[in-house]
């Protein structure tokens, strides 16, 4: 889409962990037997948290999960979870005060980093584009992009690093043709199927669609594992430093979510489903084999190579981060914590 800090574990996250780490059900809460409860301690409140997802994509599942599985509230934390659609939106919103975390790209964050923002993120859930570059059927070669519109969610988002790096690697130059912004993947994938762009980045489940209407791949970046730092977990550095135990719980949930969404596809499908809304089970299915399966990491790690990457294929359009020291914008101390008392199992 958070620095290191003094972790306080209730009964209830340690109770979580060892679920998930057994190969338990990690969708149901601890039962009051389980927690403090039980020995006559009143159990803890749980911690409000107003977090945010910035766009309708599989890369969001893991906290979508997360929330409609009760793992947030199993390890203490009351989490208000909402769309704001857009990563340049859901930006404004974090650096507003608006909520506390909020899920959406390194490339926003290191825009938003260079232009004032104390920003940092926690989490990488995406570390390679997942991203192929589609255009109408009557597509022939590289030459009838020249001219054209190609569509992106938004500026210094993923999905303009994605559309740069596809026109690049096309043999054309990005004055070749217009980038038009559309506000979110939602909005983009709308206006591919309108035709108010001619060509767009796209992924799972959206290809589905355009597939259906005739679109293919011109430029396939997954399958060349290009690094991205496409979905983390963005916090501010103050609110990260004030809320240390906050956070912990927070990615510890993440990682279980992955750890319980990776061995139970039956069981992920009808929460993705929720999420993007897709009721196309073939879509689905694919979309959950190539995130879940093939992308998540367990331990959604954040390290300096995928960022450095982005951010000299960001310099293109947006020089102010030229140079940028990304370890400057991100803490790797939530997961490592989470990894070393073997949250994951």
């Amino acid at each position: 889409m958070r620095s290191s800090f003094a972790l306080r574990v209730s009964a209830i996250a340690i109770g979580m962990a060892v679920v998930v780490g057994c190969g338990g059900s990690a969708g149901s809460p601890p039962s009051p037997s389980q927690s403090g409860a039980a020995a006559g301690t009143p159990t803890p409140q749980p911690i409000k948290v107003r977090a945010a997802y910035g766009n309708v994509t599989p890369a969001n599942l893991a906290p979508f999960y997360a929330k409609e599985r009760g793992l947030f509230l199993a390890n203490g934390l009351d989490v208000d979870l909402s769309l704001i659609d857009g990563g340049g939106k859901a930006m404004a919103a974090l650096l507003g005060n608006s909520v506390d975390i909020a899920q959406l790209g390194g490339t926003e964050t290191m825009s938003a980093y260079v232009g004032g923002g104390d920003v940092q993120a926690v989490t990488l859930f995406v570390p390679v584009s997942p991203w192929v570059l589609m255009a109408p059927g009557t597509y022939t070669g590289p030459n009838d992009l020249k001219g054209k519109t190609v569509g992106v969610a938004s500026k210094g988002g993923s999905s303009e690093v994605a559309a740069n790096q596809a026109i690049e690697k096309l043999g054309l130059k990005l004055s070749d043709v217009t980038i038009l912004a559309t506000g979110s993947v939602a909005n983009l994938t709308s206006a591919m199927l309108a035709n108010r762009v001619y060509a767009g980045p796209g992924h799972p489940p959206d290809t589905a669609a355009l597939f259906k209407a005739g679109y293919k791949v011109i430029m396939d970046l997954a399958a060349q594992k290009v690094p991205a730092v496409e979905n983390c977990t963005i916090v501010t550095k103050k609110y990260a430093s004030e809320h240390k135990d906050v956070m912990q719980k927070y990615v510890d949930s993440l990682v279980q979510a992955i750890v319980a969404m990776k061995k139970d596809k039956p069981g992920t499908l009808p929460v993705m489903q929720k999420l993007l809304n897709v009721t196309d089970q073939d879509a689905l299915s694919e979309t959950y084999d190539y995130y879940v399966t093939q992308i998540f990491p367990i331990y959604p790690t954040v390290t300096p190579d995928a960022w450095n990457y982005s951010r000299d294929e960001l310099a293109k359009t947006n020089a102010a981060v030229t140079g940028l020291d990304v370890t400057k914008v991100i803490d790797n101390s939530f997961v490592t914590n989470s990894q070393s008392r073997k949250v994951g199992g």
